[in-house]
Order: structure tokens, then C-alpha cells, then sequence
């Protein structure tokens, strides 16, 4: 989408300094953006590129010092990046709605006139689609599940039976949701597979990236607020309850019948033991593990996860012991000596 700049400034509620008639295509980076693009800057470090870039103009805070043809000054840049995002590169549809010859759909599935159901993909009964839903190539939907309006699943995702979607869901190519929990029971030394008999629900405008495993409810569901947001690779297991406009990053696992409370962040690699309740407002660093309750507002890091402030003191504490080992043994050798 192209707009002139003073239509890009007006619709990020932010001041023009400069041509309005200028036109931009698109939002780029600093050091790669044409001379049709426009780009940001938000941190200061980045402010050395504005002498060599070839973009037309820049967003920047109100109060940064700079000298720059064309700018838009905004309160808050990164919201107004946000929005010059959606507004200048949002990707087309990827097809015309309608049904792939080669895609299978069981005879109760009723598919809106505004869903694309792309190749290969399968849906089997009692499936409830939503209105203008993408479903691309080889995506598996399993009886039951219900996918809501304006979601979009890229290719080979899989939705077991009875999984429900909320509206605007975006699942990434290769995400499992469903699929049964890690549950066992051991009985006389022999290993008895516990039934998975729950489910899984996505709240709205839930983002799943590639490969994520989220298991459903042993009993009951495993639930996903709205708003949350999953990255790459993250697994969430049966039972799991995770509130509203999180964020998990790669590689994240949280065992099962955990509760997350609203706008939790998990750094990458971190973990969350089984039965626990994480609250709201709550931070865990990268390689987090947590093995106790966490309370509201608490930021945690190491393992086991602590207070911050204290794994940054035993960090410190720890880099001083080469140099306490020497000491000690020093000391060592002066009272044998004696």
C-alpha cells in the first residue's frame, strides 16, 4: 500500500515536518530502506544511520535533535511504527475464497463464502468455520473443533478434535494443538496411559508460532487467553491455564496444570514446573525455572528462579571466586607455615 506522507501522519496521529506529498510504499530498517520507504528511530544507538540512509523519511520521538528532510514526530514511535506497519505492509490475501478441488471436507462442514480452504487440507465433521478464514495447504482439522472469524492457519497445522478457536487466531506452519498430554500412571511396574479426554481453547487474537505442542486437558481444557502470543517451539502442556496478552518466546515449556496469570513474559528457554500459579505481571528471565508460586508484579531469573536483584548479587558473588580461591589458598599456605 502507498500513501503520502502527510496521509501517513495524519493517520498515526503524529506531526509532519516536511513535503506531505512525498510517497512512501513501505516500512524498512534504518540501514536497508529505499529511498520510497520510510523507517524509525526509537533508541538513540541507531541514530548514527540517519547520515547514511536512503529512506525518504523517518519516524522519531517528538524531542530527538536531528536533521532529517522529512520526519513524523510521534509521542510514542514504536506505537507508531506498529501502525505505519499494518498500514504500508500488510500482506495480501494469499488466494480468493473458495474450496481447493483437491482439499476433503465431510458433508456437515458448512464453509462461509469468504473462507479460502487451500490444498490438501482436510476437515472432518462437525467442524464450525468461521467467515473469512484462511486455512492453507495440508492443515488437518479434527471433528468438533470450531475456528473463528478472520483466523488464519498456515500450512500443516494440525487441530485435533474438539480444539476451539477464537476470532483472529493466527497458527503457524506445523503447530499441533490437541494433541494428548504426557499422562501416565505406573501400576505394578507396568506403564498405564491415562485417557486424554479434555480439550483445548484459544481466546481471541491468540498468535501460535511454528512447531508449538500444546496438549489438551486430561480433564477439561487447556485454555490460552486473549491476546497471548506463543513463539517458535513452545510447548504448553494439559491443563495448562494462561491468561491474557502474554508472552512466550522460543522454546519456552510449561508443564502441565500450571496457571499463568494476565500479561505474564517468558524469556526464551525458560520453564515452569507442573501445578503451580504464576501471577499476574510476571517476568521470567531467559533459562528461568521455576519451581515455586510466583506472585504478581514479581520479575525472576536462574535456576531455580529467584528474586532478579538476588541472582544478579550471587552473579557477581560467583565471578569473585577464582580470585577467593587464590586468597584462601594463600592463606592456607601461610598458616602451614606457621
Amino acid at each position: 500500500m502507498t500513501l503520502k506522507l502527510g496521509e501517513l501522519a495524519q493517520a498515526l496521529g503524529a506531526r509532519l515536518e516536511g513535503d506531505g506529498s512525498v510517497e512512501i510504499s513501505k516500512l524498512n530498517e534504518i540501514q536497508v530502506a529505499a529511498s520510497d520507504e520510510i523507517s524509525f528511530i526509537s533508541n538513540p544507538k541507531y541514530l548514527k544511520y540517519a547520515e547514511t540512509t536512503q529512506a525518504a523519511a523517518l519516524i522519531v520521538p517528538e524531542d530527538l535533535e536531528i536533521d532529517f528532510p522529512h520526519l513524523i514526530r510521534s509521542a510514542n514511535p514504536k506505537q507508531a511504527m506498529l501502525k505505519a506497519l499494518q498500514l504500508l505492509n500488510q500482506k495480501p490475501r494469499l488466494a480468493s475464497p473458495g474450496v481447493h478441488p483437491s482439499a476433503i471436507l465431510h458433508p456437515s462442514v458448512n464453509v462461509p463464502d469468504s473462507a479460502e480452504i487451500g490444498p490438501g487440507v482436510v476437515v472432518e465433521e462437525d467442524v464450525k468455520l468461521g467467515e473469512n478464514i484462511i486455512i492453507e495447504a495440508n492443515t488437518v482439522i479434527g471433528s468438533g473443533c470450531t475456528i473463528g472469524e478472520g483466523s488464519h492457519l498456515y500450512p500443516n497445522v494440525v487441530l485435533y478434535n474438539e480444539s476451539l478457536l477464537g476470532q483472529n487466531c493466527i497458527i503457524h506452519s506445523c503447530a499441533v494443538i490437541g494433541s494428548d498430554g504426557f499422562g501416565f500412571a505406573v501400576e505394578a511396574g507396568q506403564i498405564e496411559k491415562i485417557p486424554q479426554t479434555g480439550n483445548v481453547i484459544l481466546g481471541d487474537d491468540v498468535e501460535i508460532g511454528a512447531n508449538c505442542a500444546i496438549d489438551r486437558g486430561s480433564i477439561g481444557p487447556t485454555s490460552i487467553g486473549d491476546g497471548t502470543k506463543l513463539d517458535n517451539q513452545v510447548h504448553i502442556a494439559h491443563n495448562v491455564r494462561i491468561g491474557k496478552n502474554c508472552f512466550l518466546t522460543a522454546q519456552v515449556a510449561i508443564a502441565g496444570s500450571t496457571d499463568l496469570g494476565d500479561r505474564v513474559q517468558m524469556g526464551g528457554q525458560s520453564g515452569v514446573i507442573g501445578h503451580l500459579k504464576v501471577g499476574n505481571d510476571v517476568s521470567i528471565a531467559t533459562r528461568g525455572g521455576v519451581t515455586h508460586d510466583i506472585p504478581d508484579g514479581t520479575m525472576v531469573s536462574g535456576f531455580p528462579a529467584r528474586l532478579h536483584r538476588d541472582e544478579l548479587r550471587i552473579e557477581a558473588i560467583l565471578k569473585k571466586l577464582p580470585e577467593l580461591y587464590k586468597t584462601v589458598k594463600m592463606l592456607e599456605k601461610q598458616l602451614n607455615k606457621d
